[in-house]
């Protein structure tokens, strides 16, 4: 900790060692692993994001094509009938091939390091300014995430895909939604450009982010009537961009590659494994006019009960598991197409069991946080060996701690550690009157019930999974720390801030 009392020409110098320290925490894994973590789908943004700038005219018109064994090539499905998978994000494949093709893919882990930087400097930034402690911002920034370092942040900087920017998102709405108000206009675009990459992502980032509107709405109101609808507005911006670049993806492919963006069934599937989806389709099918009906026929193929679980549905291609996949292209896309008009339908038959089963799943998202996902399967790799357009040293294969998972029920059992005593750190200082500014209070409470509004979306919307707990959970150590270091301030400036709020 820096003496306040040390000549500020060293402050720089103070500055640049707390700075270095958190890239270094943010980069922790993948310095021991020595290689990115990477998952199935890291192979499919990159072959898809390589497909978008051949037809943008930015890479070798030769790349357009999936590279075979024998050195031919396979076009793009293109035409009448064609489809693009909407469930990757667009935006991210286009990052991950402008790696590959003009940089070097591990500077994908590097650009994820030094946002997630950005995403937490930014509010400490602003809370300095109007409160002042005792650390310099660099320290505010850096000391949050060495904490979050023992948590599940640095292996999610480390992975080949879009999960680390559901972190980045939740800070950005959280800085906008208490802090818009008291920040510069550079620092509001800052906080827009951030949560604008985020929520373009992935897909469920969108659904986060539209869940985070009306609390950010509500927490507008309460903390203070003065333009009071600045910070939702710019969540809606945020929301809108998520929502614009969806609409933009389906122009796109229809105009470039006369192909239709179609979305996993991943909603249908949920329904189906909760129970009141299958109901419904036992009920009503065969029905011509359920577009869904004709899932309901695969799924009579077999009689093994893993195969109405989601997962199965949707990826499975075995016939004892399979169903979705093995039904015609044209089924595949009706059911797909329709699959949002199928939950209303079920929503308005079933309302109670809907929604039971949405509070469960996101009870069960909510205890989900180990790293194991991040750690690629013999399967995985076997399934990846032959990803285009990577070089030799690209190639996706385990790192040193990747290759062997004995250590992850130690990690996993301490990360539990942590998280508890986060939790129970942002509670006690929540709790404790006059020892916190309440804007940063708010600000600690908006990240954990983003962590919720995380596992609203993927527990209901898609399968519970550590994967999707452990993208977010790394925010209770960062909203804990700052409690902490922030309870540094002045209990007369904090009682003071609390009372200024109030009349106002």
């Amino acid at each position: 900790m820096r003496d306040p009392a040390a000549p500020r020409g060293t402050s720089w110098l103070w500055s640049v060692l707390w700075l270095l320290a958190a890239l270094a925490a943010c980069l922790s894994v993948a310095l021991i692993n020595g290689r990115p973590l990477f998952y199935f789908d890291t192979g499919g943004y990159i072959e898809q994001g390589t497909t978008a700038l051949d037809q943008l005219g930015l890479v070798d018109p030769a790349a357009s094509g999936a590279v075979t064994a024998d050195g031919t090539t396979v076009p793009v499905e293109k035409g009448a009938g064609a489809t693009v998978d909407g469930s990757r994000s667009a935006a991210y494949a286009i990052i991950s091939a402008l790696f590959v093709h003009f940089f070097v893919l591990d500077g994908v882990v590097l650009m994820n390091a030094v946002l997630v930087m950005l995403a937490v400097w930014l509010p400490m930034l602003v809370a300095h300014r109007l409160f002042a402690p005792r650390l310099p911002v660099a320290a505010l920034v850096a000391l949050p995430l060495m904490l979050a370092a023992l948590g599940s942040m640095p292996f999610y900087v480390a992975f080949l895909m879009p999960d680390i920017f559901t972190g980045i998102l939740l800070i950005s709405i959280a800085t906008l939604t208490v802090f818009a108000r008291d920040m510069r206009w550079w620092e509001i675009g800052l906080a827009m450009a951030l949560a604008a990459l985020s929520v373009v992502s992935h897909l469920s980032h969108l659904a986060v982010a539209g869940l985070m509107l009306p609390l950010s709405l509500v927490v507008a109101l309460a903390m203070s009537r003065r333009r009071w609808w600045l910070p939702p507005l710019l969540v809606l911006a945020v929301v809108a961009i998520g929502y614009g670049e969806h609409k933009l993806l389906k122009v796109a492919a229809k105009a470039v590659a006369n192909s239709e963006v179609i979305l996993k069934p991943f909603l249908t599937a949920r329904l189906v494994q909760d129970g009141p989806g299958l109901a419904y389709l036992d009920r009503h099918c065969p029905d011509a006019a359920i577009a869904t009906c004709p899932l309901h026929d695969a799924l009579q193929l077999s009689d093994d009960p893993w195969r109405l679980t989601a997962t199965h549905i949707i990826f499975e291609t075995s016939p004892q598991l399979g169903s979705f996949r093995l039904m015609s292209p044209e089924d595949q896309r009706s059911v797909a197409r329709a699959q949002f008009r199928f939950f209303f339908d079920v929503l308005s038959e079933a309302p109670v069991s809907v929604v039971l089963a949405i509070l469960k799943n996101t009870l069960v998202q909510a205890q989900m946080f180990s790293v194991d996902m991040t750690m690629p399967s013999p399967q995985m790799v076997a399934g990846l060996a032959d990803t285009q357009y990577l070089s030799e040293a690209e190639r996706l294969v385990p790192g040193r701690i990747s290759g062997a998972t004995d250590w992850l029920a130690d990690v996993t059992a301490g990360q539990r550690i942590l998280y508890l005593l986060s939790l129970g750190v942002v509670a006690l200082l929540w709790l404790l009157p006059n020892r916190v500014p309440l804007s940063v209070k708010v600000f600690a409470a908006v990240l954990v019930l983003g962590i919720l509004a995380n596992a609203v979306v993927c527990g209901a919307v898609s399968q519970p999974a550590t994967r999707y707990g452990a993208r977010v959970i790394w925010l209770l150590p960062v909203a804990a720390a700052v409690l902490a270091l922030f309870a540094q301030a002045s209990p007369r400036l904090a009682a003071h801030t609390s009372r200024a709020v109030a009349r106002q």
